[in-house]
């Protein structure tokens, strides 16, 4: 082994274009070998003179050096790369190419016919962390719990879940009393909890407890939800929200993790794959390698680098928070499995875990939030008919009902009377699209109602320039 032979090696190393996270052992197994291999050539030869051995291991040790030298250099600069954030406003160039070759592998989502429903199921477990109650600060009130939901949805817009909460369980006894104390108990009630909104009701996140997020307004550009996402103006309230700032790396991430998730209203044929698309795009994405999903199956890992929080007086680090990961399959891109992130749909899922109206998370007050652990989908998208839905999907209706030009918003609203009540309730669009036009969904959850004989006395009021059955 001659020292061009050395030089080689650390040569194809720094060209290497997707450094593993084993590039730090492969350095220094670069250097065990070139020492090795100097060992071995330095033995005398028969008939050599001593000081031809001397001479030779003088010169062969000092160019060995600068090799060694190199190489050590080699794995610190890795070691930093893959703690330190990166300072461009794009990931590097591996993960990037690597996120894109998984987007090119997604196929578009077939159109839903009339009568047919998307469906996807999940599974997974969250942390509830109460912060405090009232003005008294309760850090220990902390619970594990298990999640699982599905989510049906049509082609008019019309969006049900069903979500349901596991018992809870806690790391330490410490843990399970300050929960108990403060008015919560481990098993929630009235599960499973279910529900459907359409049309204006679904657009303004109103009605359920896991009110899905509706992305229909989101660009179709990557580049430009890039951007979005990185200042956190992309429209969709809950996903735009951040603790730290609109740019940092890690809530840049977290809010595409959301889009990626769900639930979801109001996605196209292409949206899993523009996902992927604007995730190449986010600045500091790193490639974790391999990882295996809590339901056994493998995928590539992305991430960000972690967060740590220093104290802005002393320079300490206080604490480190921990980046989503998403892990994806890699051969359909399709999504393994999501960890460390929040669900802003859940957040008003604590209530199901007040054990009476009496509790002091009840009558004082209450700040608290759920994270995801881990989340993942149980089997991939599917379609189903209308006979295929759960039972307490088919007793719900939406009638969307468009005004006449220049009819007054009172006028129609009062036609609408007779039919509220009993779980049926009326949503309009207070906006109003049009200075002459107002758009009413009218959504029948009351079993004994007949949504014919709705729609007719619609059309016969004369009022409205379209009435249709949406669900």
């Amino acid at each position: 082994m001659n020292d061009e032979l050395d030089l080689d090696l650390v040569t194809d190393y720094l060209r290497a274009d997707d450094p593993p996270p084993t590039d730090l052992a492969r350095a220094r197994s670069i250097l065990d070998d070139a020492i090795r291999a100097e060992v071995d050539e330095l033995q005398p030869t028969d008939g050599a003179p001593a000081s031809m051995h001397r001479t030779r291991r003088r010169s062969k040790v000092r160019s060995r050096l600068v090799v060694a030298g190199l190489a050590a250099a080699v794995a610190c600069a890795v070691l930093i790369v893959q703690v330190v954030p990166t300072s461009d406003t794009h990931p590097p160039v591996a993960a990037a190419a690597q996120i894109n070759r998984l987007a090119d592998a997604v196929q578009p989502a077939p159109p839903l016919r009339s009568g047919q429903w998307s469906s996807v199921q999940m599974t997974g477990e969250v942390l509830a962390t109460v912060g405090s109650v009232g003005s008294t600060k309760t850090p220990d009130a902390q619970a594990s719990i298990p999640l699982s939901f599905g989510v049906w949805s049509n082609s008019t817009g019309t969006t049900c879940t069903s979500q349901q909460f596991g018992t809870a369980t806690f790391a330490s006894p410490v843990n399970a009393q300050a929960w108990q104390s403060i008015g919560l108990i481990a098993t929630p009630n009235n599960q499973p909890v279910t529900g459907c909104v359409a049309g204006v009701q679904a657009a303004s996140g109103g009605g359920m407890e896991m009110t899905p997020i509706d992305v229909s307004h989101l660009t179709h550009d990557p580049a430009t939800l890039a951007k979005d996402l990185e200042s956190g103006t992309t429209g969709v309230p809950s996903v735009d929200q951040s603790e730290r700032g609109a740019s940092v790396p890690q809530d840049v991430f977290a809010r595409l993790t959301v889009l990626i998730v769900g639930p979801t209203s109001g996605t196209w044929s292409g949206y899993r794959q523009e996902m992927l698309e604007t995730m190449a795009l986010l600045p500091g994405v790193i490639s974790l390698g391999p990882m295996t999903a809590h339901s056994g199956s493998k995928g590539p890992a992305f991430s960000t680098p972690s967060v740590a929080e220093v104290d802005p007086v002393t320079g300490a680090t206080e604490s480190e928070s921990v980046s989503p990961v998403v892990i994806l399959d890699a051969s359909t891109g399709a999504l393994l499995e999501a960890r460390n992130f929040s669900i802003p749909v859940l957040q008003s899922a604590g209530q199901d875990f007040v054990g009476s109206p009496d509790a002091p998370v009840y009558t004082e007050g209450v700040s608290y939030g759920i994270s995801t652990t881990w989340i993942d989908p149980v089997g991939g998208p599917s379609v189903v008919d209308q006979a295929q839905l759960p039972s307490w999907i088919s007793g719900f209706h939406a009638v969307e009902a468009v005004g006449n030009p220049n009819v007054g918003l009172q006028t129609m609203a009062d036609v609408f009377d007779q039919f509220i009540g009993t779980g049926n309730s009326l949503f309009n669009d207070d906006g109003m699209p049009t200075p002459t036009q107002t758009t009413f969904d009218l959504t029948i959850t009351d079993p004994t109602t007949d949504v014919a004989a709705v729609v007719a006395a619609l059309d016969a009021s004369g009022l409205f320039q379209s009435v249709v059955v949406k669900a």
